[in-house]
């Protein structure tokens, strides 16, 4: 059964025209009578993909997903980890932008115009819609994808190393959004580290609906209320920021040590028949 996981350029191979469908026919034409509508179908063919593939290669979802059970603690503490994570990498997009500006790079305004929209919240109405859209279906779909038939595979064939870099880079570029490339690749390393460390996808979904809340929290506060913070367009006091870092760090630390509950299969325990 483990022999059906790809290896990197099978991946390559799989994914690229899944995301190349889903980000320039499924969202243009879909999202030509629904922006949100739009969202929803072009995530859903990613998780489409993923169920295929363990269909066609009649896989174990659970092992190659990493549906495994983790703990209330290592839950818990995802939390506040991965809003000091938010605030981090938030910084760092102030900077690749400010970096980008100076080469004549920035990110077009009919860019930036197309995430304000999708992110504002304009009435109560609107809230449940926004939140199954960028919080509930990106985790369910892009979760199994990157953290899941991605990663598992990556570490099966090659080791950690190779799926939490692999993952983060597959995960950055499938946004097609060259102007926070950094900034994603960089969550998508902490996504995939959750999951090394936890051995269960579980705390990558749990992150990803946190950062997503997050982000459109703060730019709702910052659009209603003219309020910084979680969702910055100026950078935050130097003092936050270092503080957040170390919360970071002290929180990566304490979540390495989590004891796992299930195994996960590696490149040493990975021997299929030749």
């Amino acid at each position: 059964m483990r022999t059906h996981y790809p290896r990197f350029s099978h991946v390559l191979r799989l994914v690229l025209p899944t995301l190349l469908l889903a980000h320039f026919v499924v969202w243009p034409i879909v999202g030509f009578l629904s922006l949100y509508a739009g969202i929803i179908a072009a995530e859903c063919t990613l998780l489409w993909f993923v169920a295929l593939y363990i269909r066609r290669h009649r896989l174990i979802a659970e092992d190659l997903l990493l549906f495994n059970a983790t703990s209330a603690a290592t839950l818990l503490l995802t939390i506040p980890v991965t809003i000091c994570c938010s605030l981090v990498i938030a910084e760092l997009d102030l900077y690749q932008a400010y970096l980008l500006g100076q080469i004549d790079l920035s990110m077009p305004l009919s860019f930036q115009k197309n995430l304000l929209e999708i992110h504002i919240v304009r009435g109560l109405a609107e809230l449940p819609k926004g939140l199954i859209t960028l919080v509930l279906v990106p985790v369910f779909c892009e979760e199994p994808l990157f953290r899941g038939l991605i990663f598992t595979s990556l570490c099966a064939h090659y080791g950690p190393r190779w799926a939490l870099g692999g993952s983060a880079l597959l995960f950055a570029t499938s946004h097609f959004n060259p102007w926070q490339m950094i900034p994603l690749f960089f969550f998508g390393l902490f996504l995939g580290a959750l999951v090394y460390w936890t051995h269960s996808i579980y705390p990558a979904m749990l992150a990803h609906a946190v950062n997503n809340s997050t982000s459109i929290i703060g730019i709702n506060l910052r659009t209603y209320l003219g309020m910084e913070g979680l969702g910055p367009s100026q950078h935050l006091p130097m003092p936050l920021v270092l503080l957040s870092g170390l919360l970071l760090l002290g929180g990566l630390l304490l979540l390495s040590r989590q004891a796992a509950i299930m195994p996960l299969l590696t490149k040493r325990e990975f021997a299929p028949p030749h």
